[in-house]
Parts: C-alpha cells; sequence; structure tokens
C-alpha cells in the first residue's frame, strides 16, 4: 500500500532538482549537470576553524569565540542559485539536499565530538513573519533528525530589527550591525552545541551567536553552515 501511494504522490508531484528544478530520479539531489557543475568546499585544504582555505584563513586577524566551522559548499554559481531558491522561495525540497550534505561533513570533519544539541541562528519576528518560515531552523531540525541529535529550539533570539542584510555591509558595518544582536534565552550549562547557519560568510553572526551561547554556560560551539562565502582575490596593482 505504502509503495502504490508513494508512486502515485511521485506521478503528480516528481522529484526536481534542488539548482535548476529539471525532473529527476527519486534517489537523486541534483540533476548530472548541477552534480558536475556546483562548487564544493575541499575540506582537506580548508582551516578548521575559520573554514575558508588555508591560503585564506583569517584567525590571524580575527579571535572566534566558536571552536570551528565547515559546509559543503562555496557561495558561488550553481550553490548560490539553489540557496536563493530555498530561502525566498520556499523551494522546501532542497532542506533534505542541503541537511544531507551538511550531516556528511559533521560526520567526516567532526567525528570526535560528541554533541548535546543543535541550535541555530535565528530571524528576527518581523522577518519571520514577513516570509512565514525560518530557513535555519528547517536545516537544523532536517540535520538533527539525520544525526538523531536533539533540537535547542528558540535558544536564541534575534534582539532588533536590522534593515540591511549582512552581505551589504563592509567589515566595520557588520561588526555593529550584529553587535548584542542575539540573546540566549536559556541556560546551556556544559552543553557542547552544534550551531547552524545557512551562509557563512564573515563569521561575526556565528561569532556573535557563539559569545551568547558561552555565556549562557555552554562549554564549546561547532559551526556547520550550508556554504562559506570565499573572500575575493586582492586585485594585483598595475
Amino acid at each position: 500500500m505504502k509503495k502504490i501511494l508513494q508512486a502515485a504522490i511521485t506521478s503528480f508531484f516528481p522529484k526536481t532538482c534542488a539548482v535548476c528544478g529539471e525532473i529527476i530520479s527519486e534517489s537523486a539531489w541534483l540533476c548530472e549537470d548541477c552534480r558536475k557543475g556546483i562548487c564544493r568546499c575541499k575540506a582537506s585544504s580548508r582551516c578548521s576553524a575559520c573554514g575558508l582555505p588555508k591560503k585564506q584563513c583569517v584567525c590571524k586577524n580575527r579571535i572566534f569565540r566558536f571552536d570551528g566551522c565547515i559546509a559543503p559548499f562555496v557561495n558561488t554559481g550553481l550553490a548560490r542559485k539553489a540557496m536563493f531558491r530555498y530561502k525566498f522561495r520556499d523551494y522546501t525540497a532542497s532542506t533534505r539536499f542541503f541537511a544531507e550534505e551538511m550531516a556528511e561533513c559533521v560526520r567526516t570533519e567532526y567525528a570526535a565530538i560528541s554533541f548535546d544539541g543543535v541550535c541555530y541562528v535565528p530571524m528576527h519576528k518581523r522577518k519571520r513573519f514577513r516570509r512565514g518560515y525560518q530557513p535555519t531552523k528547517r536545516l537544523a531540525k532536517a540535520l538533527a533528525d539525520i544525526l538523531k541529535l536533539p533540537v535547542e529550539y528558540d535558544l536564541l533570539s534575534c534582539t532588533r530589527y536590522t534593515k540591511k542584510p549582512q552581505h551589504e555591509l563592509d567589515f566595520k558595518g557588520r561588526q555593529e550591525n550584529v553587535r548584542e544582536l542575539y540573546r540566549a534565552t536559556y541556560p546551556v550549562e556544559g552543553k557542547t552545541l552544534l550551531l547552524v547557519d545557512d551562509i557563512k560568510t564573515s563569521g561575526l553572526t556565528l561569532d556573535e551567536c557563539s559569545k551568547q551561547l558561552l555565556n549562557a554556560g555552554a562549554s564549546a560551539i561547532w559551526c556547520v553552515a550550508a556554504m562559506i562565502t570565499y573572500p575575493k582575490p586582492k586585485e594585483k596593482k598595475v
């Protein structure tokens, strides 16, 4: 009966590629072209702390409160397109796709870490009301289901409405934008937490969230995002 029902659902609502929307098989997440073209992070060549390629590591200039940051994809090209569909077009089918990829990173690179729970970077209630959902909350729930971990729902809250998103600001603007922007709503004494975000750019958002979690008693914060933005290469002076 279940197989018949599944076949009926599939015939009316076929699975589509998370990037381009092309119909694909039930066992895949991406069509063949998107699978080949999507830009993945190379775990072997990244800094385990900031998550950037070792040649672009910023740890010498910045002190992060989180213990490490990883992600399966680079925020460019097809990956960026998939994230746009997920965040702003409510393409819920991508939730499991990103969560599965993030889970694989966690299993591989955080294998020695025993997590007590999963939490996520929250949206302000006004933005949440306008969009109707929280992308990071969906990712955290799906990731926790895969990893068989509890979710610390609403552990963090966003304290004020910010008009400009982080990616539209320079570094100093980003620092001011996130300063005291989040707060922990209940204690998490001694817990090792997996903090989820959709895109890690400068790391300032994750750092501010980590600060609040540590103030709430957490012992360690490890971050995972769906994708990481690599710094633009500096133009050579002629």
